[in-house]
């Protein structure tokens, strides 16, 4: 039951690409007088006036209708998202997801053009109070025969604020995966599992002590956007 997998590097981007206007100016001011301005305070999901800044910029944004952090279960999430861990063969083990994440803040002309609509429309400011950040996203599931369910293993979203912790943090998870160690604790995993589900544990704390038995870490440390 060894889970195979092949693994992708992070892609660097510079951390200043968000700096162009976005013209023609009639266009720009549709944009920011009425397009959707929330920012997903704890996650990477991009709202429409980012999308158009991103697109603006070179930067192509995914579709993930499976992955989100800050509300809009229905929608899925728009975010810059990297595959990270590639499932190469069948197992009972399951890589749910895996990706790499980013959220660049808006600089130069851009920032500039926006500013110029906060008196307005002073929630606007949101969008210049964004800091840059990445982060990992690991989801492994197991398929439990004996009781036909599927069974979580573990789950983490960990942010940084450089790039090169992120890659050398993805190494550490990888070589852990890659030693069988998840493989050793499932039985104290599934064990957990059983007691939790008996005892109502709350969602939160289960991820917790699944990623600590793994990773020695919490499943969530989350970098806040603002």
């Amino acid at each position: 039951m060894k889970l195979h997998c092949k693994y992708h590097k992070p892609i660097p981007v510079n951390t200043d690409i968000i700096s162009k206007r976005i013209n023609p100016e009639h266009l720009a001011s549709n944009l920011l007088l009425r397009g959707a301005c929330h920012v997903d305070h704890e996650g990477f999901d991009l709202n429409e006036i980012e999308q158009s800044y991103y697109q603006m910029n070179g930067l192509e944004f995914a579709k993930d209708s499976t992955w989100y952090k800050d509300g809009g279960q229905e929608y899925g999430t728009n975010a810059i998202l990297q595959d990270w861990i590639i499932q190469t063969e069948a197992s009972d083990l399951i890589v749910d997801h895996s990706h790499f994440v980013f959220k660049y803040p808006i600089i130069g002309a851009a920032a500039k053009q926006i500013k110029s609509y906060t008196e307005k429309r002073p929630e606007l400011l949101r969008l210049l109070s964004v800091k840059f950040k990445c982060g990992l996203d690991l989801c492994i599931d197991y398929i439990n025969k004996e009781l036909d369910i599927v069974e979580p293993v573990v789950h983490i979203e960990w942010d940084f604020f450089d790039i090169n912790e992120l890659t050398s943090t993805a190494t550490l998870v990888e070589e852990k995966l890659e030693s069988g160690y998840i493989e050793k604790v499932l039985p104290a995993i599934l064990e957990f599992n059983k007691l939790a589900r008996e005892n109502r544990i709350d969602a939160f704390t289960q991820a917790d002590v699944r990623a600590l038995l793994i990773f020695g870490h919490k499943s969530y440390k989350l970098i806040p956007t603002l």
